[in-house]
């Protein structure tokens, strides 16, 4: 069986990939702030990945824990569009990015498969191009808090939607060279999922009153959103050998939405 490293397997999506890979027998190694004993992993890291200091802190673990390599590294930590901007960048985007450069070498020691979170909110219209090109373009991560704080009001959305479309290109623009050296990676983009974060958003008026005619095709008429459980079942099978031809993808897990919302879009 494989060793696997999930950040924020402590809840949500990522909880969900966990107990979905341990259930196959596998070993799984969690990075989350609130990582505990009684998490459904073999290991737990806890640290708050808003801080550069505690990423760095986290990898020396990782490595410590996998020395020999990992056979997939999950990238899920992340924050919903209802948090302060400047908190989304730094864990939705430069966490993301740095846990996932930092973990390469570990994952490429086994030849194995990394998978990033994004959102299909990635590809929906009114993006933030200049805060998108401080992440990607430039990986300026102080300058990007910066400017996150100064998206107030509705405008503070702006931030999860250009931290989700800015890591999704970064997957893109990385994947192949990675690849070259033996290391698939792809991303999966959820839509309106059943978890803590979604909790949290419906919870404020605002993000709430957007939510209330948001088209999930599958599930319409039932009220509901998508179990994380379904969304990690995706997960796992672009983590298996069965998914070897995918790589540099973005798979929407969303229920149809992003095909609904974009039908001329690829």
């Amino acid at each position: 069986m494989g060793i696997y490293a999930i950040t924020g397997a402590s809840s949500g999506i990522g909880a969900a990939i966990g107990r979905q890979l341990k259930a196959q027998g596998h070993y799984v190694i969690n990075i989350s702030r609130r990582a505990a004993a009684e998490d459904a992993a073999d290991v737990n890291i806890s640290a708050d990945l808003a801080m550069k200091a505690e990423r760095g802190r986290a990898l020396e673990a990782l490595y410590a824990a996998a020395p020999d390599g990992l056979d997939g590294f999950v990238s899920c930590s992340g924050v919903g569009p209802t948090q302060p901007a400047d908190v989304i960048v730094s864990i939705n985007y430069f966490a993301a990015r740095e846990m996932t450069e930092g973990a390469y070498p570990l994952v490429e020691k086994k030849k194995g498969v990394i998978l990033v979170v994004s959102s299909n909110s990635a590809t929906l219209p009114q993006l933030n191009t200049e805060l998108v090109d401080i992440m990607l373009n430039q990986n300026d991560e102080d300058a990007a808090v910066a400017y996150g704080k100064t998206l107030e009001g509705p405008a503070k959305y702006q931030a999860y939607q250009a931290s989700k479309n800015a890591i999704a290109r970064w997957v893109r623009r990385w994947s192949g060279s990675w690849a070259a050296r033996g290391v698939r990676m792809n991303t999966i983009a959820p839509g309106a999922t059943q978890t803590e974060l979604m909790d949290q958003g419906v919870a404020d008026p605002d993000f709430s009153a957007n939510m209330i005619n948001y088209p999930i095709p599958m599930l319409y008429n039932t009220g509901k959103f998508l179990p994380a459980d379904d969304i990690a079942k995706v997960a796992l099978f672009l983590l298996s050998p069965e998914s070897v031809a995918i790589c540099g993808a973005i798979i929407f897990a969303d229920g149809g939405t992003d095909g609904f919302l974009r039908t001329e879009g690829l």
